[in-house]
């Protein structure tokens, strides 16, 4: 069970690396908007009521819809 934890930690962070590499990549780009990674933690609870964590999971991507600086292009 704790090698599982483990993978599911190495995964989830595999996935946040990804998504920074990405918002550098573009961060130039014209009209580029940056992401973010969401994470949740993998808690069951067992007969005893008792909750032993289990590991993470991304929730998803979420793209930051803020606005960025207007730039004059003289047209």
């Amino acid at each position: 069970m704790s090698m599982r934890v483990a993978v599911t930690g190495l995964n989830a962070a595999q996935t946040e690396l990804s998504t920074i590499a990405n918002n550098i990549a573009n961060a130039s780009t014209t009209g580029f908007k940056m992401a973010r990674t969401e994470f949740a933690d993998l808690v069951p609870s067992d007969a005893s009521g008792r909750t032993a964590g289990s590991g993470v999971r991304v929730t998803g991507v979420v793209q930051q819809m803020k606005q960025g600086g207007l730039e004059y292009t003289g047209n």
